[in-house]
């Protein structure tokens, strides 16, 4: 084998490996559905989902869908080390009034992925809308 063929056949080596420890991470999640309750109209409403790294890989959180643009989230974008905890949190724009069921998806370098968490409430009509 040449030099040049060495050098290949280890690039090649290395990314398979490297795909198969980050396939290994995972999340655990102390709760996946949070209920605010009742908020008054044009509140902004913040939940934090508290997880844990259960596995013997670093857990990355590569992105967090929200079902609609009313849902941000914040997430961590550094590297969650085994045994670390970490949250992520959800502020809800109680800009509509009226029942509300959100989706979050979290979207993370394990085999189990993507995660899904849940958010849901009631917004309070506005005083001039209650008579």
């Amino acid at each position: 084998m040449n030099k040049y063929s060495s050098i290949l056949l280890l690039v090649l080596l290395c990314g398979c490996s490297a795909t198969v420890i980050r396939n290994d991470a995972s999340v655990s999640f102390s709760k996946d559905k949070h209920d605010f309750g009742t908020i008054p109209y044009k509140n902004e409403a913040t939940y934090s989902f508290k997880f844990f790294n259960p596995g013997k890989t670093m857990l990355i959180i590569n992105d967090v869908k929200t079902s609609c643009g009313c849902t941000v989230p914040e997430w961590p974008k550094e590297p969650i080390h085994p045994g670390r905890r970490g949250q992520i949190t959800i502020k809800y724009d109680a800009a509509y009034p009226g029942v509300f069921h959100k989706t979050v998806e979290v979207i993370y370098n394990g085999l189990e992925s993507p995660f899904s968490l849940e958010i849901k409430g009631e917004v309070e009509y506005p005083e001039e809308d209650k008579n």
